[in-house]
Formats: structure tokens, sequence, C-alpha cells
């Protein structure tokens, strides 16, 4: 009797821990485990002698800097006035800086450094990919202008250099056919101009000077002699039109995997073309720059007064760039297919080309030196 009882309580018992044990979660383990020696809790107070009272407080930890959410510090805005001496050293051997009428403060290449047939970003030099379009320039100081600033036309002058101080591989605007048979590309035109040491804010428009480039010539070594330019390049311009990416406010050329070449089929920064690479990333840093001999960041987002300069109007607000991700995007130029750039206030002499007519469709594309226009 007493066994059959036990057997009852037992089996009673088994009945009410299954329902209970089945309410657990499935995946709950046991508890961690502390290493020996160590507390999964905060250390208790140290040791000491009862006498003596309680330990002294602690200092209260320092208060974080102030900061701006999602700001880079370390970084140039790209009309940093360091721009306008930064590069002297790399740059003064082989040109002159000057102050234009009409693009205010430009280093100017010399002839007998160039050549007199320079185009940029077509002359002396070779794409190569590194998650970006690259220019690989020959020229030794070719870190410098190919990856800071804008070019320009300047009358009298020709090929001119405006200094900025954002990095990128490439200040280029890109255009492509419907069966990306060719590729194009002009130099990307300013958003300021430096006047007096000052930063400012331009509107004007510049005729893009196009090239175009059959896509399976784009990384040859010498792709300047490959590409088509000028009144030979208007049978080609207008089928063109601007290549615009699938990620709104970010502008680049059509990845190398677009135009059919493989990744093995790429090529990357190598030998002498990733030395200069690295030597320019080093300069979009202050933390890298200034050990090289660049100035530090200066903070440039107060406004400047609107100013009229050789008859010009220019915006009331100085631009702040910070990075590489496109300083100019709010210009005309990067919204308008082709670079056309609708003047508020074009210079007074200078490149400066008639605006598209009123009844082009927003694909109108200036062909400038590219010859004709894209749709």
């Amino acid at each position: 009797m007493v066994n059959t009882a036990m057997r009852f309580g037992v089996s009673l018992g088994l009945l009410i821990l299954v329902p209970l044990a089945g309410c657990e979660p499935a995946d709950e383990g046991p508890p961690p485990q502390a290493p020996p020696g160590a507390s999964w809790g905060p250390p208790g107070p140290p040791p000491g002698d009862p006498a003596a009272g309680p330990a002294p407080a602690l200092a209260p930890a320092p208060a974080p800097a102030e900061y701006t959410l999602g700001e880079d510090t370390d970084s140039y805005d790209d009309n940093d006035p360091s721009a306008l001496t930064d590069f002297h050293a790399a740059l003064d051997p082989v040109g002159t800086w000057v102050d234009d009428q009409s693009y205010g403060t430009v280093w100017v290449p010399s002839q007998a450094a160039v050549g007199a047939d320079f185009t940029p970003y077509s002359t002396a030099g070779h794409w190569v990919y590194d998650n970006e379009w690259v220019w690989a320039s020959d020229y030794p100081w070719g870190w410098a202008p190919f990856h800071y600033g804008r070019w320009v036309m300047a009358p009298g002058r020709g090929w001119a250099w405006i200094p900025g101080r954002a990095y990128r591989g490439a200040w280029v605007d890109w255009a492509v056919n419907d069966g990306y048979t060719y590729v194009g590309w002009t130099p990307m035109p300013p958003a300021f101009l430096w006047f007096g040491g000052v930063a400012v804010g331009w509107g004007g428009f510049i005729g893009p000077s196009w090239v175009y480039c059959p896509r399976g010539e784009i990384f040859s070594p010498a792709v300047g002699a490959r590409v088509v330019s000028g009144p030979a390049a208007a049978p080609i311009a207008v089928g063109m039109r601007s290549y615009v990416t699938a990620t709104p406010g970010v502008a680049a050329g059509p990845s190398p995997q677009r135009l059919g070449f493989t990744a093995a089929q790429t090529p990357h920064p190598a030998g002498s073309t990733a030395s200069s690479l690295q030597r320019a990333q080093a300069f979009a840093r202050p933390s890298t720059a200034q050990p090289l001999g660049a100035h530090a960041a200066t903070p440039v987002t107060a406004p400047v007064a609107r100013t009229a300069v050789s008859g010009s109007t220019f915006s009331s607000t100085r631009p702040s760039i910070t990075t590489p991700s496109r300083a100019a995007e709010s210009s005309p130029h990067a919204a308008t297919p082709g670079g056309v750039h609708v003047p508020s206030g074009a210079p007074a002499t200078g490149s400066a080309h008639t605006a598209p007519p009123a009844s082009r469709s927003s694909g109108w594309h200036g062909g400038g030196g590219g010859g004709g226009h894209h749709r």
C-alpha cells in the first residue's frame, strides 16, 4: 500500500513538472559562467581597513567634446583656404599662379611641362579603378590637380586649375550611349571661385569639353590617343547621355562590369600609380596631410556677402563641402544631363557659352569642346 502511494506521488509530481518545463524557452541555456577569478558585475570596493572610513569618490569622467552628429572632423572642406597654399610646393616648378579676371586665383601649367595640346584627364595618363574611377597621371605632380580642384578653359591662358581641398579619384562628369559602346567624360565645372583669398559660390555656365572613348579602350595606357573630341566627335555626341547612378546624390562613372570588363580585366592602382594615389589620399585628411607640410583644416561655413566680380553676381553663401562625395552635386551642372550649366551670372569674359534653348528637353547635353550635343 505504501509503495503504491509513493508511486502515485512520484507520478503526480512528474505530471506537474512536465507542463512547467514546457513553459521555458527552447533556446534557453544555462547561465554563463564567469571564468575563475572574474566577476560579471562591477568590481566591488578594494579591501581596506574598515576603520579608515569610506573610500573617496572617484573624479567624474570628463565630458565628451561637442561635435555635430555624423561630422567628419578629420577632413577638409573643398573650399578650405589651405587649397591656396598647400599645393605650391608641387605645382610652382611647372606652372604659374595668376589672378584671372573671370576665374579668380588659378594655376596654369606651363607649356613646357604639358605640351601645346594638353587636355586634363586625357593627356599623359590613364584610367584605373579603385571602387571609383581614378585618373593615373603620368606627371610626377599629377597627384594634386587631378584629384583636387577643378579645371576650366580660361581665355588667353588655356586650361587653368582652380584649387580645391576635397579628394576624388577624378573630378569629371560621365556620359554613355544606349549600347555603352562609347564612354565620355569632361572636367567638372567649379562650384566656387577664389577672389581675394575667399571662396565665392559660382553658378555660371561653362561649355563642357567632352572626350569620347570606345569602351574597350578605356583602360588603354595611352587613352588620350584613343579618344575622339572636337568637331570629329559630333556624330558620337548626338547619341550620348549623362550617366546617372542608381544612388541619389552620388555621381560616378559606369562600373567596369557595366562596360563588360571582368574583375581580372579591371586594372587597379599599382607601382608608381599606387604611390601617387597614396600621396593624393594622404593630403585629404589633416592628420596625414600636416606631417607632409599641409595646413590644418579651417571651418568655412560662414556666409560670404554677395559680391560683384568682373560684372558677375555670385551666390551669397560659401559652399561647405566635406567629403569626396561630389562637391559640386548641388550645382546645376550636376543636375542637368550633360553638364549644362544654367547661368546665374556668367563671367564677363571667358568660356561662357550660350545657355541651351528653352525648347530643349532636360536631357540636352551641351557638347562644348566635344562637339554637338547629347540628347
